[in-house]
């Protein structure tokens, strides 16, 4: 899956077409961070699933000639089906179909295209026990540039309702689910009305360090929690006005995605790193770091901003990826081959009861294998492999890559836990619980 939202439409009824030790307050900062995003986070906006739901068919044409398209829910992210390439020499008027489309582990239909004798690609959605719909903006132009993502008009799709949980955001010690309503539910550390969420719907979930956010199917974000860091009021709780897709909420601050594409991050900024001040363009997601954050463009690439420890955690690898993810001092990215590589530090640092102590932690050796999401926790990393399986690695103090056997539909890293999200809807949590944070509620 990847994330993000589209930039354009599909053609209309028209033809054609070295590691720098840093101090102990910063680490202590760190600490206190979750780089949660709600993946597919992925990881990732995930869409609560009931018995319908609005989204458009995305298509864009690649450098070999083939025509790449997928899912886009409104509001959440982009989904790939494991088939989804339109050949380049494709007969005309032959229906194609893709794989099973899965939103939040739900099997909601296949898309369809078909070649038209002008050249243009016309796009359909045949939904699970249902009958084709043909979008009224559908055709992909036979010119259309490449690498460009272009949308149809959003058409409403039935999916079979389910139970329990979509999607859950692992923060600093505490976890929130969003469940198949909208509705969010969090616990473990309870602090400032932390596990006090307000009542949904909701699209999607970020838990911070001590706030959290969630994104209103109007696309406004609403944040609960500590607004304040060190006693000092930076607003991370307070967010902007205006329309977003895609939230993150970090350690003592938030990073937005705009429907316009740019980011915006608002909070504390207390070492004077520069993790506001995102860099401009168009931009598909964003995720928070501990003293820095990247970003994902809508071309696939990856920018990152912040602090520049020696360690490359600013500096991404070059290419296109469709997920992006932030911990305390490396950042983890999705290939379009869905392989994972990751960078920046790869040390930790605690506090031995006497003085700080830097050790190897592991947390950018991603395994090799294909993954389809991507999270990253303050030391600890966690990849969601095609076949359902999850697997972590990293620092493994307190049991947080000790992943449960079993298939999952979602993953996500905080501090010192993680959280899956199960076929069934029920949350299963692993690793540190002294706030009760690996204490899921019932689906």
């Amino acid at each position: 899956r990847e994330t993000g939202h589209a930039s354009a439409r599909l053609d209309g009824s028209r033809g054609g077409g070295g590691v720098k030790p840093l101090g102990r307050a910063l680490l202590l900062g760190l600490a206190a961070l979750v780089a949660a995003v709600v993946a597919l986070d992925l990881a990732q906006p995930v869409q609560a699933q009931g018995d319908e739901q609005s989204g458009r068919i995305v298509a864009r044409r690649l450098d070999d000639g083939r025509t790449e398209f997928g899912w886009q829910p409104v509001g959440g992210e982009r989904v790939l089906p494991r088939a989804r390439y339109f050949p380049a020499d494709a007969g005309v008027g032959r229906w194609l179909n893709s794989s099973p489309v899965e939103v939040g582990g739900v099997e909601i239909g296949r898309i369809n295209a078909r070649l038209r004798e002008d050249g243009r690609i016309e796009f359909a959605f045949t939904p699970t026990d249902g009958e084709r719909i043909l979008p009224p903006t559908r055709y992909f132009p036979a010119g259309a540039r490449v690498r460009r993502w272009l949308r149809s008009t959003e058409i409403v799709v039935g999916a079979a309702p389910t139970t329990g949980f979509v999607a859950v955001s692992a923060g600093g010690g505490h976890a929130c689910g969003l469940r198949e309503n909208g509705e969010v539910e969090c616990w473990g550390r309870i602090a400032a009305g932390l596990t006090t969420p307000p009542a949904g719907p909701f699209r999607a979930v970020s838990a911070g360090g001590g706030h959290n956010c969630g994104l209103r199917e109007s696309g406004v974000i609403e944040c609960w929690g500590r607004d304040e860091y060190n006693d000092y009021d930076y607003g991370q709780a307070d967010p902007p006005a205006g329309r977003f897709t895609y939230i993150s909420a970090g350690g003592d601050y938030t990073c937005g995605v705009r429907d316009a594409g740019e980011i915006a991050c608002w909070g504390g900024d207390e070492f004077g790193f520069g993790i506001l001040d995102a860099p401009q363009g168009d931009y598909a997601a964003v995720s928070t770091g501990g003293a820095h954050n990247c970003g994902l463009r809508e071309t696939g690439e990856i920018t990152c901003w912040g602090l520049n420890a020696g360690d490359g955690r600013t500096t991404p690898p070059a290419g296109r990826f469709t997920a992006i993810s932030s911990g305390g001092n490396h950042s983890c990215g999705l290939r379009e081959t869905g392989e994972i590589e990751c960078w920046g530090g790869n040390f930790w640092t605690f506090w031995n009861g006497e003085e700080e102590e830097f050790t190897h932690g592991g947390q950018i050796d991603a395994p090799a294998g294909r993954f389809s999401a991507v999270s990253v926790g303050a030391a600890h990393s966690c990849g969601l492999r095609d076949t359902g399986e999850i697997a972590c690695w990293g620092w493994n103090d307190n049991g947080q890559t000790g992943v449960p056997a079993g298939r999952f539909v979602a993953v996500n890293a905080g501090h010192s836990h993680t959280c899956g999200v199960r076929g069934t809807g029920a949350i299963e949590c692993w690793g540190s619980n002294d706030a009760g944070q690996s204490d899921a509620p019932d689906p």
